[in-house]
């Protein structure tokens, strides 16, 4: 007996449906964790990695079998994240699109190697090595939530000077991850 229509439209979603969780199961926890390193806020990265679900369901018929689907995923990623960016009021932190390029293709070079686990103990060393007013500027940004404006208030200087200075603190806390991957044999 031959199947209608239907029911070949509901088996082949069917098949499409189990190639796509086959594929994702085993790698969603590195788009999860390039999407936290990104935007360090969990509820952040897990709304965000959501919406980055959806969208690679939603274009799961333009991935092509065979090719490395954790680079098409976690380029759907970087887009999901520069979305929020630029739609969030509250978050003012700026990429600069060559260092999120850079995250993306380390990430898919190395393909989720790095647990969160290790990702925050890393970082806290580096935080360690900061000197004192860079770690009080974080504190205030990223555990207290103030505003530029309400940080510049703390310090009494115009909010394009904590722009600048927060800058510089994530590019050394960006290089001081570096090298210490580098020196771990693991970038």
């Amino acid at each position: 007996m031959c199947k209608k229509g239907n029911e070949v439209d509901k088996d082949l979603h069917s098949l499409q449906l189990k190639n796509f969780m086959g594929l994702l199961v085993p790698h969603q926890r590195q788009i999860h964790a390039f999407i936290l390193y990104l935007v360090v806020n969990r509820a952040d990265a897990d709304d965000i990695l959501q919406e980055t679900l959806v969208e690679m369901w939603n274009k799961f018929n333009e991935y092509k079998d065979g090719t490395n689907f954790v680079a098409w995923g976690l380029t759907i990623a970087k887009f999901k994240v520069l979305q929020f960016i630029q739609k969030s009021k509250n978050y003012r932190f700026h990429f600069d699109p060559q260092l999120l390029e850079l995250l993306e293709h380390e990430a898919i070079r190395k393909n989720g190697v790095h647990t969160h686990n290790e990702r925050v103990e890393i970082l806290k060393e580096c935080v360690s090595k900061l000197q004192t007013k860079e770690k009080v500027m974080l504190d205030l940004r990223y555990e207290k939530n103030l505003t530029f404006e309400g940080i510049s208030r703390q310090f009494g200087v115009s909010v394009p000077a904590i722009y600048k200075a927060l800058g510089r603190t994530h590019a050394r806390l960006a290089q001081c991850i570096k090298l210490t991957l580098e020196q771990r044999g693991v970038a």
